[in-house]
């Protein structure tokens, strides 16, 4: 994601940027945009290689809340999905090198973690 975001500025800030065809939040909206069906394709594999072998759906069985519980995992996992690209948009989007932007992108993650968000 990092080297073809910054591919993609480097292009906006030479050709699209002096042009003024669009502006500069429309050209990250854009890029979140097409991280959506990435991010929505992810999340299914992800919540069906994960919920259901892990045996998540049993606790629900009891109070009889399978659909409602199981759906709002895969929200969670779609939005945990979304704010890492999002997060990485954000890192990748104040550095000039993919890695600069990488090891940052990395440490403030772990530090979000850390501190539980």
């Amino acid at each position: 994601m990092f080297p073809i975001f910054i591919a993609s500025r480097a292009i906006y800030e030479v050709r699209e940027r002096p042009s003024k065809t669009y502006s500069w939040k429309v050209f990250m909206l854009s890029n979140i945009l097409v991280e959506l069906p990435w991010a929505t394709l992810s999340a299914v594999v992800l919540f069906l290689t994960w919920y259901y072998p892990a045996g998540f759906y049993r606790n629900a069985q009891v109070t009889h809340t399978v659909h409602e519980r199981s759906g709002l995992m895969f929200l969670f996992v779609l939005m945990y999905l979304l704010f890492t690209s999002t997060f990485g948009y954000m890192c990748v989007a104040c550095f000039k090198t993919a890695e600069t932007a990488a090891n940052i992108a990395n440490l403030l993650f772990i530090m979000c973690l850390i501190f539980c968000g």
